[in-house]
């Protein structure tokens, strides 16, 4: 009765996870066996690839890192502007880029940088994996450096851009070097 009660809640608890959207991954696999015979066996029969239960549940992300100069039409570097790296996705354009929008202001706090006197920037930010992000520029000093134009550039990412590998959820890290050039009003 016992065994019975214990087969039917399990069955329940895996029927509800399961429609949550709440799963367990692990690959096992067989421990190499050391060509050793003074090495001791291993312990336990199976282990995974990590040597752990890969239990996780989520959505898998990939961290974006972007950088480069902003120079002006002559070729000098431009201080003050902001360089917001967003999902392409999102299809926002320089002039939605206001800080009354939660969803905007979420991105200018976590991946936005201004320039600095050489006119460098980096900027960084976890995503969705995508093929592709949006340089957003604005010129948020008003005419201390000069008013420029607000634009906008899409950079795609390719897997040569790839410098860390997965970790989990995480699908790694991809980086470019993006040099801009300004236009001024």
């Amino acid at each position: 009765m016992k065994i019975k009660f214990l087969k039917v809640k399990n069955w329940l608890l895996l029927t509800a996870m399961g429609l949550f959207g709440m799963a367990a991954c692990h690959t096992a696999k067989e421990p190499a066996r050391p060509s050793d015979p003074a090495t001791p066996e291993p312990t336990s029969g199976k282990v995974s690839d990590r040597g752990e239960a890969a239990v996780m549940y989520g959505v898998p992300t990939m961290d974006f890192v972007v950088n480069g100069t902003v120079r002006n039409e002559q070729g000098k570097p431009v201080k003050g502007l902001q360089v917001v790296l967003v999902n392409q996705n999102l299809d926002i354009d320089p002039e939605q880029m206001h800080e009354d929008n939660p969803y905007v202001l979420n991105y200018l706090k976590r991946a936005s940088d201004t320039t600095d006197a050489q006119g460098v920037y980096e900027c960084h930010t976890t995503d969705v994996p995508v093929e592709s992000q949006q340089i957003i520029v604005r010129d948020i000093d008003g005419k201390a450096n000069g008013s420029y134009e607000s634009q906008m550039f899409e950079v795609k990412f390719t897997e040569g851009d790839q410098t860390t590998t997965r970790q989990g959820w995480n699908m790694g890290t991809r980086e470019k070097k993006v040099d801009i050039t300004v236009i001024k009003k």
